[in-house]
């Protein structure tokens, strides 16, 4: 079996170009948050995914603790401030964005 030329360049061109994802939109990536007992320790936070255009999602929750959930929930124990930051990538994983946010967690005993 021959396969013709008009056939094999312009697959050869579509592997190239990164398939049918060429023309995804690029991510936005957003998020909230909100925390249990007035942000005091223990502290249970939600974070709630605001991303538009993206189907996967990496967050560095501040303490060395990552998460690839949509929207992850993080017990801290310890005061502190904790920057947080969210990668919202494609469905290709071609394009991503990211944004951070502090959280501050305060002690029980001021």
């Amino acid at each position: 079996m021959r396969i013709s030329k008009a056939i094999l360049i312009p697959a050869f061109l579509l592997i190239i170009s990164g398939g049918c994802y060429k023309n995804e939109p690029v991510p936005l990536a957003a998020f909230t948050f909100k925390g249990t007992n007035g942000f005091k320790i223990p502290c249970k936070v939600t974070f709630i995914n605001n991303s538009e255009n993206s189907f996967y999602w990496l967050w560095n929750l501040g303490d060395d603790s990552t998460s690839w959930a949509k929207e992850p929930v993080k017990t801290y124990s310890r005061p502190g401030k904790y920057i947080v930051t969210m990668r919202a990538y494609t469905e290709s994983q071609k394009e991503w964005a990211s944004t951070a946010q502090t959280v501050v967690i305060a002690d029980t005993v001021q």
